[in-house]
């Protein structure tokens, strides 16, 4: 059983498969979402049984997402992902599994597997009101940041619509944040999946946007709409030796391209600390839980 690199021209394919779910609200059972990350995650892809495999590994361990297929033959579909693994000589393991699936699996084949909470997988939604309101208490420092941003740079700076011929001054502003960090693994995957999403957003049907500062970009987002009411967002990079300006452009983005959406989705932690304490505190209104499985 074969396994196939992830490629561009394989969107429209696997896109018959992610929608089989139209209303899941997961970060990672996007397209876009698997393009963007595929160096890093080292996904590869197979259709079997009319079922989509999506072979990933967390740390170095290998596993697979969620396998796509009708849920009227999600147990055969589950059989033909254990024999892929067994086929690598892989012990069977699945991950960021989210509790709907879960509860699929159990109606499917009930008893055969375990299930094991991943937390840190776990996505943040947001109400997109609260995000681009910021009111109440809670967020009253988060409004202080803006307000401060505003009364510092008022028509020094300009929010954009992203534009392809922008690609150099993003990366740009992207090196010069990546430098401050040290070198390392992550960041490398993580500068390949910039540029990827920042290179396909017109062909993964990505929004993103910049906000300049005195002409120059530093700051700039892309994301998507994942469900009817629901944006996603992949990546957000500031500055951040310019005041409030993380607050400002998660607001204004959203503001100016998913104002009509009710959710928003700031994917997980990967139980970072600091990204975990600064996603907490825009206060989320719930979490996509997720859960690892293995075989009873």
């Amino acid at each position: 059983m074969g396994l196939a690199a992830l490629d561009i021209a394989d969107r429209d394919l696997l896109q018959r498969y992610l929608k089989i779910f139209p209303e899941n609200e997961s970060s990672e059972c996007t397209f876009s979402n698997m393009f963007i990350w595929a160096k890093g995650d080292r996904i590869e892809w197979a259709i079997e049984n009319d079922t989509l495999l999506l072979h990933t590994y967390t740390g170095n361990v290998p596993c697979l997402m969620t396998a796509f297929c009708e849920p009227a033959k999600l147990a055969r579909g589950l059989e033909t992902a254990i024999d892929l693994m067994h086929s690598r000589s892989e012990a069977f393991r699945m991950c960021s599994l989210p509790q709907w699936y879960v509860d699929h699996i159990e109606a499917s084949m009930p008893g055969k597997f375990v299930f094991t909470r991943e937390e840190h997988h776990d996505d943040y939604i947001y109400e997109t009101k609260s995000l681009t309101e910021l009111s109440g208490r809670d967020l009253h420092g988060k409004r202080n940041h803006i307000n401060k941003f505003h009364n510092l740079f008022e028509n020094r700076f300009e929010f954009q619509p992203y534009t392809r011929d922008m690609f150099a001054d993003c990366m740009d502003a992207y090196f010069r944040w990546y430098e401050e960090q040290g070198s390392s693994a992550e960041l490398d995957w993580e500068r390949d999946s910039v540029e990827r999403a920042l290179r396909h957003v017109d062909e993964l049907g990505l929004k993103a946007a910049v906000i300049r500062v005195d002409g120059k970009v530093e700051a700039f987002t892309v994301g998507e709409r994942i469900t009817r009411d629901m944006a996603l967002i992949h990546i957000e990079k500031a500055n951040y030796n310019v005041a409030g300006l993380f607050s400002v452009i998660n607001q204004m983005f959203l503001e100016n391209t998913f104002g009509d959406t009710m959710w928003v989705n700031r994917e997980e932690d990967m139980g970072i600390e600091g990204l975990r304490r600064a996603k907490r505190s825009y206060k989320p209104a719930r979490m996509v839980l997720k859960y690892g499985a293995t075989l009873k």
